[in-house]
């Protein structure tokens, strides 16, 4: 987990005692993403971290353009993520180079990406969901709200549920970037649905946590 002691802690889940700490030199505001034995974040430090998840051993760190205020998606050796300098980037974790940058969007990205077989999606402060081709980052579609998107998207099948601080809830369809439906809450949805148990869950910045039933999006 990231804190504002500008390190990466590792902890213990039976005991809660450390195990590793990282310092990065500022600020860490995402989650950390676990995959394939390493652990992947950004930071205020515009890099993309990759440590050995064993001892927090630094294995990679990639320079992408802008701090990163949400979490990277990963993805066998790669990683996604958005970063205040207006872009989105896919950061090879092996050889430690930026493969793709997309530079859509005229705001910063506070969103964490989903991240499909074929798609790269994620909210933009210009209040826009964008989905991207994986292995190029060329834009397929530009979804439209009516406030900025902090939310993270979630793919459900063929359908994708964002939050938007117009107080929208957004279901958008992955291949097109065509809404199928959205309920209007009434007060802006930074958070990010989850879903379960043919539910749609989310809170809201009105207090209030809504509960949507959903049927299985079908391709």
């Amino acid at each position: 987990m990231g804190r504002y002691d500008n390190k990466v802690h590792c902890v213990d889940a039976a005991s809660g005692k450390g195990v590793w700490a990282y310092d990065t030199g500022n600020i860490v505001y995402g989650a950390p993403a676990v995959a394939g034995g390493r652990v992947v974040f950004g930071g205020c430090d515009g890099k993309v971290h990759a440590l050995n998840a064993a001892d927090g051993r630094l294995l990679k760190e990639i320079e992408v353009g802008g701090y990163v205020a949400g979490s990277c998606a990963v993805q066998g050796a790669f990683a996604y993520a958005g970063h205040y300098g207006n872009q989105v980037v896919c950061a090879d974790l092996d050889a430690g180079k930026i493969v793709w940058c997309f530079k859509g969007g005229d705001q910063p990205y506070f969103s964490t990406p989903a991240v499909t077989e074929t798609r790269v999606v994620i909210g933009c402060r210009d209040k826009k969901l964008y989905g991207l081709d994986r292995k190029t980052g060329a834009q397929v579609w530009a979804f439209a709200t009516q406030g900025g998107v902090d939310s993270s998207p979630t793919v459900c099948g063929a359908a994708v549920l964002v939050g938007s601080g117009d107080g929208r809830l957004y279901a958008v369809d992955l291949a097109r970037g065509k809404a199928l439906w959205s309920y209007d809450v009434g007060k802006p949805l930074s958070a990010s649905p989850a879903v379960a148990g043919g539910l749609v869950v989310i809170g809201s910045e009105d207090g209030s946590v809504y509960a949507f039933e959903s049927a299985p999006a079908r391709p």
